[in-house]
């Protein structure tokens, strides 16, 4: 199978690298490409970005947020994970054999001395533990099958970004299911490195083939997508499925709950209530907020075109309200 070498870091250039070469290239037999992303988490299509996302967290680390168009949960990825992508040609996407992609990653795994089985259709388990996942998409005669190596991936800062108030989100959109996850790592010699790991599976799954080079205006086409859509809030926060948030906190100058419906990622009604002492209609503030897009920068801009003061008096800061329009 021929491969792509690739060693761009960018979360959203990954997913436009795929859709690429699922609908847009001039493919005519498979080809596969391994990347990793520097800090990155990664929803499935269907899913609710506001509900999967610790959003404070993301941004106070410069953790990056891109949907992805195949379905299944949230994963969060850094250096210390190996994502795989296959793309190839299928008549029946129903009678494809997910092992012919599963089995020689388990082989290679197998021959660095590492006790990998493969667990249902997607997953590799190492004693009881996930340390890969899968999902597909098909478009036109192609398949995408796709996923995650957990190698020495950061699991505080994954279980801290995959961990928001779910209680606060009212939606029917695709929820991420928790597994053990387990590390690769820890099933290997000492001084065995992720790049090593990435040559043997390579070596594997290449058997002999040739490197795929991509054209210069290949990857150009890559760029325009990445910038004209997968980077875009529309695309990452805005095709979230229609829901409900409810959040509430105390402030030095009252408490403020907020009941609103998001719909596309943009605010469809909104009710402001609490204690706060404010000589201004707060009617004024919801009606201004409709429309707007469900996120900290959007609120906080707007609010500060309004007179912000006369709404909840001199103890609740523009920051502290925009605070409350993430989870």
């Amino acid at each position: 199978m021929k491969y792509i070498s690739y060693q761009n870091t960018d979360a959203y250039y990954n997913v436009a690298l795929e859709h690429y070469l699922l609908e847009e290239a001039d493919l005519t037999e498979a080809v596969f490409f391994f990347s990793q992303y520097g800090n990155a988490v990664i929803v499935g299509k269907n899913q609710n970005s506001f509900a999967e996302v610790n959003q404070a967290y993301a941004r106070e680390h410069h953790i990056q947020v891109a949907r992805r168009e195949t379905g299944g949960g949230a994963v969060y990825d850094d250096l210390g994970n190996i994502s795989f992508s296959f793309v190839l040609p299928v008549e029946d996407p129903g009678k494809v054999n997910f092992k012919k992609f599963v089995q020689p990653m388990v082989d290679a795994l197998h021959q660095i001395g590492v006790a990998v089985i493969a667990d249902g259709r997607n997953d590799l388990v190492i004693k009881g533990k996930k340390v890969s996942g899968s999902a597909q998409r098909y478009v036109n005669g192609r398949l995408l099958h796709h996923g995650t190596l957990l190698f020495d991936i950061n699991t505080e800062v994954m279980s801290h970004v995959l961990t928001p108030a779910k209680d606060k989100f009212i939606s029917k959109a695709a929820k991420s299911v928790q597994s053990r996850v387990g590390l690769i790592k820890d099933a290997l010699p000492a001084g065995f490195t992720i790049l090593d790991l990435k040559k043997q599976l390579t070596k594997e799954l290449a058997a002999g083939d040739n490197e795929l080079k991509l054209s210069s205006a290949a990857w150009a086409r890559v760029q325009q997508l990445r910038d004209d859509t997968f980077v875009s809030w529309d695309w990452n926060w805005g095709t979230t499925p229609a829901f409900q948030f409810n959040q509430h906190k105390r402030f030095a100058g009252g408490r403020i709950e907020l009941h609103a419906n998001i719909d596309r990622g943009r605010i469809s009604a909104i009710k402001i209530q609490g204690d706060f002492l404010g000589i201004g209609d707060i009617s004024q503030l919801e009606q201004a907020l409709i429309g707007q897009a469900f996120s900290h920068a959007a609120v906080e801009k707007l609010c500060q075109t309004l007179p912000f003061k006369n709404y909840f008096g001199e103890n609740i800061s523009i920051q502290e309200f925009a605070d409350l329009f993430q989870n």
